[in-house]
């Protein structure tokens, strides 16, 4: 099967869903001419059968045949229902089927006056909200009605009680106990216009009767609705643009750049994780992606941002932040209901008009604006080229710091070496001679021989040969003598003065001998000189040594701190280098220039509207034009013919549309690609799976935004319904039964709007790629972490921790009970104490939220609340679905099951229903039901009590 095949049964698939939805719509409009829905005049059932005046037969008989012609007849069915309950709002009755059965196809017959036998052939559908209303059937019960064996089994096992004929069962049936208009006789409905599936529905047809799809292309987000594999987010994409508040987180910036370069986003947005800052940064990003584009280019693109949901609240938190923010009269379009565009969006085109007429362009603010929105944008354009060079710059200072490191290091592994081995002198045994002794002892020995005689007197004498000789010698020695200068008197007196420094060599291996004659006075002299001289050579080089030893160390100690100085200046650069690379940092350190860039785009195009004004104004006239109620046949082929520069013109002064999805077609009719430059589908974990398809088609790109852990969609179907349709509207039709758990909207655990956008499987428990927000900013601590634990998203608790005024953030009530008519009246009054006993603490009554799984006990304590004239408001209390996507400082969570024959399977069966219960709580959740019967079985419901217990408290009832 090829892939437009595949869509085109798809689609049809879809479409067979919408006629069972519309056949089991919970209440209808009478109406009135043309859009008449309900006829109950002289409609009789007799028996089985079904008789109709032939005047309303012929009517309805001709409408057929013309549409047949036109090949229109999808565009008229007729029901029959019994009995008449209705009620009247400002004047108009609403009628509340109970069941419907379709009779469109006797139109094509002939009129019997006898009637049609409503038991035989005719399809039929329970309305499941008006029988679980006003008849009180269970929930879970509902769920398991039995259709597939006929009407007449089908009511008799509903209502539990026999009868021969629907005639009979009729006049068996008792009338609701509330306070509606009853009527035992059956009327005629028109159910092919049903307000929220009227648009989707032309939608759909019109799709499936083009024989060519411009869209169903990969790149296209319709296309990779169906088909895609969505990847991870990049991390190298700057997107330009952020709204004025709080910058993106982490995972914010994430699903930002996905969504800046691809054509299909999906996002897992948990309660209380910043989404709406999400998505008013998308819309930031728009504005600024099309004032960039024209200051640098030229060019003019549309930026239209349409922000949607089946949820009305999820469109207006985003309004009410823009507005908050915006002081412009202009920037945003909300609603797209019929009423709003007369009453609201028109009224607000034309005062767009009148201010373009009134105020005079200004082509001072429009260039400095472009100016400072090129110079913003570039600079931010510029940062990832400097961060390259810098992480570049980093790189090589890690590098110098490892060289210096390891001279560092090796320059200390010779320090050591040095320091540890000893000085090592020259070779010798002087290192204990006594210099100083033998310097003394050097001068008395050379005075000594410089005092002897130059002769040997004593000699002479000897060896004289004449008297005179030694006469001479004689007086010659005598003279000696007597002047003490004679050999013996110097060695005395040199004996004496070396006494003292002999002394000291005498215990070094050098001992001095004394000298006791002239010659062994110059031998020891000529022996000292020599001595000395040695020494002190020895003593020289021993000193240099050292010398030499104590330089090398002060030198390589004057390196390495050299070293470590240059070391010390690359770990100062180090440390002023980004420890993130830039695409990580800027959404916080850029997001002051991403607020001025936002701003000053918007004055930008604002400007730039005044300066086009004539064109823009003839923009806004036209599609004024194509959105009146009153048709205008001219508008429409003028928009169609140049349907993308109308809404490009539209969109300068409105880059924001904000509708239902149901009311998308009503500010869109022409339903072509393009019409919406981007569409942004909220809450999509709620969206069955058809009903984004016609915005995908419109758009060229898509951000879808669910939680596939909070409630699913809401299918008015019983089982046995949903059983039919899987094998009629798929299998019938041969798509597979992956098929039908990847696209129908009966498969809500696989086959929202979410589970097609992140790419899911046909398997139970598979969400596919989407981007997580992961931050949480609303819940405290032990109120958020119980949802972490059923969701297991592994979110990161950004909210202060604040304890409830009842002391603590978690409390469980204990309270038997017993259910009658599907109401647990116990606890209904415990929850009028309750809510009593927080107002006493001091919690406002707009402070306080009841939530209940069960509409019977929600409308129970609705009632009593009127009844004892209490100063509170119905949107207080309601079911886990009403409170979707609201939030209140306190909730009280009545969960009714009380006996051990009440089945806990509703709440049980998916984590879904309490994830969303208990995130509404900001500060503090109350649980008040039968804590014995609730830990019985094993399941959700039991792990909240174990939760409360561990992280709160059981009390008493106050």
């Amino acid at each position: 099967m090829s892939e437009t095949g595949k869509i085109r049964k798809i689609i049809k698939a879809w479409e067979q869903y919408l006629y069972l939805e519309n056949l089991s719509n919970a209440s209808v409009e009478v109406g009135f001419d043309k859009t008449r829905k309900i006829w109950d005049e002289k409609i009789q059932l007799v028996g089985n059968q079904i008789l109709i005046p032939q005047p309303h037969f012929q009517h309805f008989k001709k409408i057929y045949s013309t549409l047949e012609e036109k090949k229109q007849l999808e565009d008229f069915k007729i029901a029959v229902s019994f009995p008449q309950i209705y009620r009247v709002i400002a004047g108009k009755r609403n009628f509340l089927p109970l069941f419907t059965v379709d009779i469109s196809s006797i139109w094509s017959g002939k009129y019997r006056s006898r009637g049609w036998d409503l038991t035989e052939g005719f399809l039929f559908q329970p309305v499941i909200p008006n029988l679980i209303e006003f008849y009180l059937k269970d929930e879970e019960k509902a769920e398991n009605l039995v259709i597939h064996e006929g009407l007449r089994t089908f009511l008799s096992e509903t209502f539990k009680f026999n009868f021969s004929t629907l005639q009979d069962f009729l006049d068996l049936l008792k009338p609701p106990q509330q306070n509606l208009s009853y009527k035992p006789i059956p009327y005629l409905l028109r159910f092919d216009y049903v307000s929220y599936t009227h648009n989707l529905k032309k939608d759909l047809r019109y799709l499936n009767q083009q024989e060519f799809w411009d869209w169903a292309t990969p790149g296209h987000p319709a296309y990779e609705y169906f088909f895609g594999s969505p990847q991870p987010p990049r991390h190298d994409v700057l997107f330009l643009g952020a709204f004025p508040g709080s910058e993106p987180n982490k995972s914010q910036a994430d699903a930002l750049k996905h969504f800046y370069v691809s054509f299909l986003t999906a996002v897992i947005g948990p309660p209380g994780n910043g989404k709406t800052s999400f998505l008013l940064h998308i819309i930031a990003i728009q504005v600024v992606k099309r004032a960039y584009q024209l200051v640098t280019s030229g060019i003019d693109e549309s930026n239209l941002t349409l922000v949607t949901s089946t949820n009305n609240r999820a469109v207006t938190n985003v309004i009410e932040k823009l507005a908050a923010e915006l002081e412009n009269n202009f920037f945003y379009i909300e609603g797209g209901r019929k009423d709003l565009i007369d009453r609201q969006v028109i009224p607000q085109l034309q005062k767009a008009i009148n201010w373009l007429e009134i105020e005079t362009f200004n082509e001072k603010i429009w260039r400095q604006s472009s100016l400072e929105i090129e110079k913003i944008a570039t600079q931010l354009q510029s940062q990832p080229l400097l961060d390259i060079e810098k992480a570049r710059q980093r790189e090589r200072d890690l590098q110098e710091k490892e060289r210096l490191n390891r001279e560092i290091l090796t320059l200390q592994e010779h320090l050591l070496k040095l320091e540890q081995q000893p000085i090592t002198p020259p070779s010798s045994n002087y290192e204990q001679y006594p210099i100083l002794a033998y310097e003394q002892i050097l001068t008395s020995l050379e005075r000594a021989v410089k005092s002897f005689p130059t002769v040997d007197v004593e000699l002479l004498l000897q060896n004289s040969q004449s008297w005179w000789e030694r006469l001479w010698y004689s007086f010659k020695k005598l003279w000696l003598n007597i002047t003490q200068k004679s050999p013996h008197h110097i060695l005395k007196r040199l004996h004496k003065e070396i006494h003292a420094p002999l002394t000291a060599t005498l215990a070094t291996p050098f001992p001095f001998q004394l000298p006791l004659t002239p010659e062994s006075c110059r031998a020891s002299y000529s022996q000292v000189t020599n001595q000395l001289t040695s020494a002190k050579k020895w003593r020289l080089d021993a000193q240099k040594t050292e010398q030499s030893y104590t330089g090398q160390i002060n030198s390589i100690k004057t390196q390495i701190n050299q070293l470590k100085r240059e070391k010390g200046l690359i770990e100062q650069r180090l440390a002023s280098y980004k420890t993130e690379d830039f695409y990580t940092r800027f959404p916080v350190e850029y997001h002051q220039q991403q607020q001025q860039l936002f701003l000053l785009s918007w004055q930008y195009l604002q400007q730039e509207a005044l300066r086009r004004k004539d064109e823009v104004i003839r923009s806004i006239e036209i599609y004024i034009d194509v959105i009146n109620s009153e048709k205008n046949h001219d508008a429409w082929c003028r928009f169609t013919a140049n349907y993308s520069s109308i809404l490009r013109d539209v969109s300068l002064l409105f880059p924001v549309f904000a509708s239902t999805l149901h009311s998308v077609r009503n500010l869109f009719p022409y339903l072509k690609k393009g019409c919406i430059d981007v569409s942004v589908i909220d809450e999509a974990g709620m969206i069955p799976s058809h009903q984004p398809l016609p915005v995908l088609v419109r758009s060229r790109r898509a951000v879808i935004v669910g939680d596939p852990l909070q409630l699913e969609p809401i299918v008015p179907f019983s089982q046995s319904t949903i059983e039919q349709y899987h094998e009629q509207a798929f299998t019938e039709q041969g798509l597979t039964d992956a098929d039908y758990f990847r696209y129908s909207p009966t498969a809500i655990y696989t086959a929202t709007a979410y589970h097609r956008a992140a790419g899911a499987s046909d398997r139970l428990g598979d969400i596919g790629n989407g981007i997580m927000l992961n931050e949480h900013y609303r819940c405290v601590a032990p109120i958020i972490s119980f949802c972490e634990l059923l969701s297991g998203y592994k979110l990161v608790i950004k909210t202060p921790y604040k304890e409830s005024r009842l002391g603590t953030n978690l409390i469980a009530y204990p309270v038997e009970g017993t259910i009658i008519d599907h109401v647990n009246l116990e606890e209904v009054n415990v929850l009028l104490r309750l809510i009593e006993h927080l107002k006493q603490a001091g919690y406002k009554r707009e402070e306080i939220g009841v939530i209940s799984p069960y509409r019977a006990q929600v409308d129970a304590l609705i009632n009593r609340q009127e009844e004892e004239k209490e100063d509170i408001n119905s949107p207080f209390i309601g079911t886990v679905h009403k409170f979707q996507g609201g939030q209140k400082p306190v909730i009280i969570f009545s969960s009714r099951q009380c006996q051990d024959r009440d089945s806990l399977l509703f709440i049980n069966r998916r984590p879904n229903l309490l994830n969303t219960a208990v995130s509404r709580a900001e500060e503090l959740f109350i649980l008040v039901g039968n804590l014995e019967r609730l830990l019985q079985e094993e399941g959700y419901i039991k792990k909240l009590v174990a939760h409360i217990q561990q992280f709160g408290e059981i009390r008493p009832l106050p």
